[in-house]
Order: structure tokens, then sequence, then C-alpha cells
């Protein structure tokens, strides 16, 4: 250890401890008085708990008290992922990445547990394969995801049964958003590298640029990538997938340049790659590289977008970091983030509700004075349903993040779209947000979350949306 002393001009130095397993050491560096070989002159007083370099030890059993984690979720479904990180998860702090395994208590046994890790930076970002140094050992660390599904948790371990004296657990209760009951599953650090899962939840093909899970499918723009193309279900009785009920995703920002000039930005301004891949049994994490054209070929700074891809659903995150203040060439800044459904009359009926509305209102292709209504909420909620399933969407705002959400509805066959695969607006339903010309120069997160329910699995989310 390094020691600094209580007063400036004091003796500073390196201090060496030899830490035993499964205890505590102490640190004392001796009184103000106390000056001697291998002490500082200082009051200064550590308790080093060595719970990781003593009991995680291979040899050495026993049940670490780890934390009990409340789930706060959008998305209660059977698939929901638990997504861990910091405290529940300070024992691992430090281990390799490929030396943690999870299990879950399986009669007088246990069984390993489907997980991965998702690194993630200072500022929330996901560290992407192409990001990682070459050769250079991955730890966990505070800002780091473990993620693994709330289904795969089980009954909690005696402490005194024979499984326990054999191998050193971590112990992590989770406390489900539903039922509000408490499972457990329990984290192993090996020797050895942990051989990774064959089996995957979800999964990414390249050539297509499409992500699978069990109940949905995604296909991205060729051109602009970050946005979505189409979206199928998997059909309940057949196990084919229906065909797509997506016309496309649309993106519009409106303001004043300099407080005079009308300014006008849609999808088709975008400049956008894909830059980024990582796949994993649980997640595929996604990101794009975006520019909007502002002025001829002058560009703005490039805005990252990371679809998280889960087996229930998937968030878009719109990492803003934007180097001067956006109000000090625009004012009145709105943005619009929609979808466009499929107008074919061979699918079946589509109707948009919120909680902070009282009707549920059917896409036709005709505005009503409700449809015109729903234009006037300040929320972030809404869902779209079909025979297929439901779609519930939410947008999420960071509390220090100065914009304001408000819902939108533009559901008219004749209006031109001409940024659309087709003319017409059929159920562009999403936000408006507006105040980005209040933003400031710090890294801020965006996220748009979508949970997908087939109507097998019934009205588990309804109360989101009462």
């Amino acid at each position: 250890m390094w020691a600094l002393p209580e007063r400036s001009g004091e003796s500073v130095g390196y201090k060496f401890y030899q830490l035993k397993p499964g205890s505590v050491t102490r640190v004392y560096a001796g009184s103000t008085d106390q000056v001697r070989e291998g002490t500082m002159k200082t009051r200064l007083i550590l308790a080093v708990l060595v719970i990781i370099v003593g009991t995680l030890q291979e040899g050495r059993s026993a049940i670490l008290a780890g934390e009990t984690v409340q789930l706060d979720t959008v998305c209660p479904l059977p698939q929901q992922l638990a997504v861990l990180s910091g405290q529940p998860l300070s024992a691992l702090m430090g281990i390799p990445l490929q030396n943690i395994a999870l299990f879950r208590r399986s009669g007088s046994g246990l069984h390993p547990v489907i997980f991965q890790i998702d690194q993630k930076d200072q500022e929330g970002r996901y560290v992407l394969e192409a990001q990682a140094t070459p050769g250079k050992e991955q730890l966990l660390d505070q800002n780091d995801e473990l993620v693994f599904r709330i289904s795969d948790t089980g009954r909690r371990l005696n402490a005194s049964s024979e499984i326990a004296k054999l191998h050193t657990l971590i112990e992590i209760g989770i406390v489900e958003p539903v039922s509000q009951g408490t499972s457990w599953i329990y984290a192993m650090v090996s020797s050895r590298p942990v051989q990774p899962t064959r089996e995957e939840y979800i999964r990414y093909i390249k050539d297509q640029d499409r992500v699978q899970g069990g109940i949905y499918r995604v296909d991205f723009s060729d051109q602009r990538p970050f946005l979505i193309d189409e979206f199928s279900w998997k059909a309940e009785q057949t196990g084919s997938w229906s065909p797509n009920i997506a016309d496309t995703m649309e993106i519009e920002h409106r303001g004043k340049l300099f407080g005079l000039f009308p300014f006008l930005r849609t999808s088709m301004d975008y400049n956008s790659s894909l830059t980024a891949v990582k796949t994993g049994p649980l997640r595929i994490i996604r990101r794009t590289e975006n520019r909007v054209r502002i002025l001829w070929k002058l560009k703005t700074p490039a805005v990252y977008i990371d679809y998280v891809m889960m087996p229930d659903g998937f968030f878009m995150d719109s990492i803003i970091d934007i180097p001067f203040n956006i109000g000090l060439f625009f004012d009145r800044v709105d943005t619009i983030t929609t979808m466009n459904w499929n107008d074919s009359p061979d699918l079946p009926g589509l109707t948009i509700r919120s909680p902070y509305t009282t009707s549920e209102l059917p896409v036709d292709g005709h505005m009503s004075p409700e449809k015109h209504a729903f234009n006037t909420v300040a929320g972030d909620r809404f869902s779209v349903s079909s025979a297929y399933g439901s779609l519930y969407i939410q947008l999420d705002i960071p509390q220090d993040f100065p914009i304001e959400s408000w819902l939108y509805l533009n559901d008219a066959s004749n209006d031109a779209a001409p940024h659309g695969n087709r003319r017409g607006q059929f159920g562009n339903v999403g936000f408006r947000t507006t105040g980005w010309e209040k933003i400031n120069t710090e890294v801020h997160h965006l996220k748009i979350t979508a949970c997908v329910e087939t109507k097998r699995q019934g009205d588990s989310l309804r109360p989101l949306f009462p």
C-alpha cells in the first residue's frame, strides 16, 4: 500500500502486509510520537477486508454474503433479463471476465446458468470488441453489467450444505419485479477460463443485418443502419414468421437556424454506418455512427446509437455527446422519432393506446379528434397491438437532460412521406421531444425501450399501461 501522512511534510512510503485468507488485516502505522522501521509518523488506521484475495482461492469453500437486488424493469416478461452492476458485484471486482461463472441451485447440486458480461466505460457507453485492447486481460469493474435470465434463478443454498463445503460462492438475491418473491443465483470464480455456452436466446445474422429472437425478428436499413426497416412476429401455431408489419422508422428535426431561418432535416439527411456488433447468448449490442447534414457538406459531430437486443425486446440508446451548445446556433429545436406501419390489407389491424389517454385508437389511415388529442399529451409511453401481439414503448429521459417528451401520431394516408418506403402516413407513432437547444456539452443517454409480448403471453404488461 502507498500510505500518506496526516500532515504535510511527514513521511510517506509503501507498506507491505501479508494477507491471511478469510480474515481481516488491520493496517496501523503508529502514533504521532512513534517512529520505527516499517511505520510512519501518522495516526492512519485502515481496515482491509480481503474477502476476494482470501476466500476466493481454489481449495477453500464458503458462501460469501452478497446483495439482495430489487429489480426495476419495464418489461416483466418470461424471458426478462436481470442486469446487475456496481455494488451487487463488489466481491467480483477485479476478477478476469473469463474466469467468472454463474450457477443456480438445482436439487442437490449446482446447475450452470447462461449469462454474459457487457463492459461499459465511465460515461456509460458499451465497450465493444472493436474497442478492446488486444492482449489485455479484461477485468470486471463497477461499470460493467452482468446479465442473466430471472427465470434461471433458484432456491437459496443452505450455508451448511455439502455443496457449500465444496465451493466458494458469492450469493446474489433477486427480488422479482412482478411477484416480489426472492430467488437466488451464485457466482463462482474459476482458476481457469470458463468455457462459453453455445446455447443462445437471440441471434445476429450478419449478412442480413438481422437480429432474431424467439418471438420477434428485426431487420435494419441498408442505407441508414440506425433505423429499423422490418419487424416480424413468429406465428405461435406454425412457428413461421409473419409478413413484415413495419414500413420504416423515421426521424425529423425542426428548428430555427440563428433564430431566423426555418430548419428541417429528416432521415434522408443522415449519413450512417454500422461500426461494431457484440454478440452474446442473451444480448446483441449493435452500434452505428451517425451524422446529420447541416449546410451543404457541413455535418454534425458523430452521434452513436446502440441497439441492445434482448429475447423479449430491445432498447435504442442514443449517446448525445455534442462538443458545443446547440442553442448557440439553433432555437426551438424539436425532434420527432417514430415508426410508420405497413398498410397492407392482408395484415391484421393495429390499435394504439397510452396510459395518458382513455381511447384505444384504431390505425386506419384517417385522423380523428381523439388522434389529434393524442398529440397534445406530454407522455413517455404507448403501445401498438395487433392479432400477433403487442409492442410496449417507453422513452427514458435522464433527470439532468433538459428536454421534454410529447406523444406523436400521424395516421393520414393522404399525407406525403418522401422519406418512408411508401407514400402516406399509416399509424406513424412515436415521440416528439422539445428543448434540444437547452442541452449542454456533457454526455447524455436517451433511451427508447420496446417490450415485445405475444398474444399467447396474455396481457402481463397491461398494468404498465392502465
